[in-house]
C-alpha cells in the first residue's frame, strides 16, 4: 500500500508565560491508504496535538518543526493559507471530540451541511446540494433524515450530533478521516454504533482513518496498527494484535490491565498505573515513564530510550518487557 501521510521527526513547542514548552517531540508515523491506525494515550499525552498539527489548526503561539510532513505528496508545512482551504475539510475530515460544542447552534443541521459544500464544491447547484445533504444523512444513520434537515444542534441527542460531525467529515470524500475520541461524550451502546458507522463509512469510501482514542479497547477491533504516545513522544507501535497480546512497553500493558475487559482471572484487583504524565514544563531525564513504571531499572532516568525495532513492532524502551 502506498503511504498517504508520512510524519518525521515532527515537534510542537507552545511559546507560553512561562517559557517554551515542547507537548510533542520526536514523532515519526505512516499512515497508509486504506488503513486505520489507532492512537491511544492519556488525556495531555499529544494525541490530539498531532492531529491539530496535520490539520493546520493549531493557536499561533504553536511552533512546529519537522523533517517531512507530507500528505498525498504535498508538504504541509509550505503550502498557503489558501491551499490548506483546500485540504482542510476536502481532502482531510475530522470529527472532533465534544459535537455539541463544535457545532454552531446558531445554524441548522442543514445549514451547516451545505456550507461545507459551499466551501469546497461551489460549483454544485442547489438542487445537487440538497440532495447531497440528504444523501450524507442517510449515509451517516440519521433516522427520518427530511425531517432534520431543519433541527439545531439543540434538539439532537449526543449520538444524532456526533452523527452530523461525521457527516460533515465525510461530506467531500476525503482521503483521510482523523476521529478525535469521537466516543468520548456517548453512552456505551451508541459508541459502538458510532465505531460500527466509521468502520463501515472507511470502507464504503476506501478513506484513510487515525482513531484516537485513550481506551485500548475502543480502537482493538477496528485498526490495522496501534500507536500509543505518552508525553508526548511514540513509545509502541505495531500491527494491533501483537500489541494486544504481547505488549513490550510497560505503559502499553499497564494501558490493557487497566481495562476490565481484559482480565481473564475472576475477583482480581483491577490494575492502576501510578502517578500522572510529567509536567511537560519540566521534563525530567532519561525515559518519561520512570517515575510510573513497573519495571524500572537504574538507568533508566538517565538514558533516553531511542525507538527500536523488536519483535515486529517500534518500542522506546530499553528494558522492554
Amino acid at each position: 500500500m502506498n503511504i498517504l501521510l508520512r510524519v518525521r521527526n515532527l515537534s510542537i513547542k507552545f511559546q507560553t508565560k512561562k517559557g517554551i514548552i515542547e507537548a510533542v517531540r520526536d514523532v515519526n508515523f505512516d499512515v497508509l491508504e486504506g488503513e486505520t491506525l489507532g492512537v491511544v494515550g492519556e488525556s495531555g499525552c499529544g494525541k490530539s496535538i498531532t492531529n491539530m498539527a496535520i490539520m493546520g489548526l493549531l493557536a499561533e503561539n504553536a511552533i512546529i518543526t519537522a523533517d517531512e510532513l507530507v500528505f498525498n505528496g504535498k508538504d504541509l508545512l509550505k503550502i498557503s493559507d489558501k491551499e490548506w482551504q483546500q485540504i482542510r475539510g476536502k481532502e482531510i475530515g475530522m470529527i472532533f471530540q465534544d459535537p455539541m460544542s463544535s457545532l454552531n447552534p446558531c445554524y441548522t443541521v442543514e445549514q451547516q451541511l451545505e456550507e461545507v459544500l459551499d466551501i469546497h464544491e461551489p460549483e454544485l447547484s442547489k438542487e445537487e446540494k440538497s440532495k447531497r445533504v440528504l444523501d450524507l444523512l442517510y449515509n451517516v444513520g440519521i433516522p427520518a433524515p427530511k425531517d432534520r434537515l431543519k433541527a439545531y444542534p439543540h434538539e439532537l441527542s449526543g449520538g444524532m450530533s456526533q452523527r452530523i460531525m461525521i457527516a460533515m467529515a465525510i461530506a467531500c470524500n476525503p482521503k483521510l478521516l482523523i476521529a478525535d475520541e469521537p466516543t468520548t461524550a456517548l453512552d456505551v451502546t451508541v459508541q459502538q454504533q458510532i465505531i460500527d458507522l466509521i468502520e463501515s463509512l472507511k470502507d464504503k469510501f476506501n478513506m484513510s482513518v487515525i482513531f484516537v482514542s485513550h481506551d485500548l479497547s475502543v480502537v482493538k477491533d477496528i485498526t490495522d496498527r496501534i500507536q500509543v504516545m505518552y508525553a508526548g513522544e511514540i513509545i509502541e507501535t505495531g500491527l494491533t494484535d501483537l500489541v494486544i497480546k504481547s505488549p513490550k512497553h510497560p505503559y502499553t500493558k499497564g494501558l490493557l490491565d487497566s481495562i476490565p475487559s481484559f482480565q481473564t482471572t475472576k475477583n482480581k484487583e483491577l490494575f492502576s498505573i501510578s502517578g500522572i504524565v510529567p509536567d511537560l514544563n519540566q521534563r525530567p531525564k532519561g525515559c518519561q515513564f520512570y517515575a510510573r513504571c513497573f519495571n524500572k531499572q537504574d538507568d533508566c532516568n538517565i538514558v533516553t530510550p531511542k525507538i527500536a525495532n523488536i519483535d515486529d513492532r517500534d518500542v522506546r524502551c530499553i528494558h522492554t518487557l
